[in-house]
């Protein structure tokens, strides 16, 4: 199998992973806490751009997702700081220098604190209708003969989930209440976003977290007495609602022009069907939800990564074809693809298997235009399902200090049709 020759192969890092917080950042805070391991500077990103970028050309690349931190460049209410607006332009500069395309990300895995606390984040539709929406057209503006795309928020549902309801970004909350409003606002403020950028030149790729949802089996119990049949139907009922919260939003937005939520009502948003010019998923894993509503790694006995996450590139090729079935000719993107691992073999083994999913889709008459693998570089990573952030779980494809990983090195190959360069190793 082949994919076309136009095929978009990039790569994307988020600010915190590249880069290490931006002191504004809500993250910050919990660093300053020791609730998280400090970040520092990340991957060294902010240093090494100029070499990082040449490198990903080098490797085959065609696109890459850059984050434009919104704590860096409002680190306070309504102050802007030109030398980060600045250095941003620089750093998308040095993408085309490099013959890259380069995509803005607007929000990836952190948020300004005084944005997220003081001014109660995308919840709050005046926060989300004037400092949100100010952020996006200042940034549109400054940047928008640079970029050769934008992504306005990464995962919008998963980042308040992650934050409201899971606990493990901030503000930490585990309010199912609270998280009703935060998955709301914040998929309100992707589609704002879109409706402001959709007027430029550059395409508009919204980014959606695509899991398969399955029920956890039922576990023996005490003295070895089975769960039961009830546990069972709250399990199957438990994830039928997580399948609801984590799709149907987005996708019956994009298919149908309405907007449905799980806690009440469909409502009407013709405006949303066929939103965003391509629509990227990010489809790591499937999870699994038991009979309480607690999350895990799906199937049990899989080999998780440090994320306590199960990769199952099959499900990926699910995920793909199902978002077809319901948009069409719609092109997709994978926007972002990586597992947390130290294991290398175990990576590369994965990423065959992805890439062949991605070959059986486009086969099948799926409109997959490009794959982005996340990351280029080992750097900082964010919690999953109840572990722990930091360092130990990397996710690229070259390590700190520059060496390529076999499973870079197959990849480029994939991409190239031949070897990497020997300066690469």
């Amino acid at each position: 199998m082949s994919l076309p020759d136009d095929f978009r192969w990039g790569v994307t890092d988020s600010s915190l992973s590249a880069e290490g917080v931006a002191p504004a950042a809500d993250w910050s805070r919990w660093e300053r806490d020791g609730r998280v391991p400090v970040s520092g500077d990340g991957a060294g990103f902010a240093s090494d751009y100029e070499y990082d970028l040449r490198l990903a050309a080098a490797l085959g690349f065609l696109d890459v997702r850059i984050t434009v931190e919104w704590a860096r460049i409002e680190p306070s209410p309504g102050t802007v700081d030109t030398d980060a607006l600045e250095s941003i332009r620089e750093i998308l500069a040095a993408a085309s220098q490099a013959g890259l395309r380069p995509w803005a990300t607007l929000v990836h895995s952190t948020l300004p604190g005084w944005f997220a606390d003081d001014e109660r984040g995308f919840a709050d539709s005046s926060s989300r209708g004037g400092w949100w929406a100010r952020h996006v057209d200042r940034t549109a503006e400054a940047l928008e003969d640079l970029v050769a795309g934008w992504v306005p928020i990464e995962d919008p549902i998963g980042l308040a989930l992650r934050g409201h309801l899971l606990g493990v970004r901030p503000p930490g909350r585990t309010d199912p209440e609270a998280a009703r409003a935060a998955v709301e606002g914040s998929l309100e403020a992707t589609f704002e976003a879109w409706r402001l950028l959709r007027s430029g030149k550059a395409p508009v790729m919204g980014v959606f977290s695509a899991p398969s949802v399955f029920a956890a089996a039922s576990r023996n119990g005490a003295g070895g007495s089975q769960a039961g049949p009830q546990a069972e139907r709250q399990a199957r009922d438990q994830a039928a609602h997580w399948e609801r919260v984590l799709w149907d939003p987005w996708l019956r937005a994009l298919a149908d022009g309405e907007l449905a939520w799980p806690w009440r009502g469909p409502v009407d948003r013709p405006e949303l069907a066929g939103a965003f010019d391509l629509v990227g998923l990010a489809a790591d894993h499937p999870v699994a939800v038991d009979a309480s509503g607690a999350a895990g790694p799906y199937p049990p006995d899989a080999r998780i990564d440090a994320s306590n996450c199960a990769p199952l590139p099959e499900e990926l090729g699910v995920a793909l074809r199902r978002v077809h079935d319901r948009l069409g000719d719609q092109d997709l993107m994978v926007a972002g693809w990586g597992v947390s691992t130290t294991d290398d073999d175990w990576r590369d083994e994965l990423l065959h298997d992805v890439v062949a999913q991605v070959e059986s889709a486009v086969t099948d008459g799926v409109p997959v235009v490009g794959l982005f693998h996340d990351g280029l570089l080992d750097g900082y990573t964010t919690a999953g399902w109840g572990s722990i952030p930091g360092f130990s779980g990397p996710r690229g494809l070259v390590t700190r200090d520059r060496r390529l990983k076999e499973s870079g090195r197959w990849l480029s190959e994939r991409i190239t049709g031949r070897p990497p360069a020997g300066s690469l190793s």
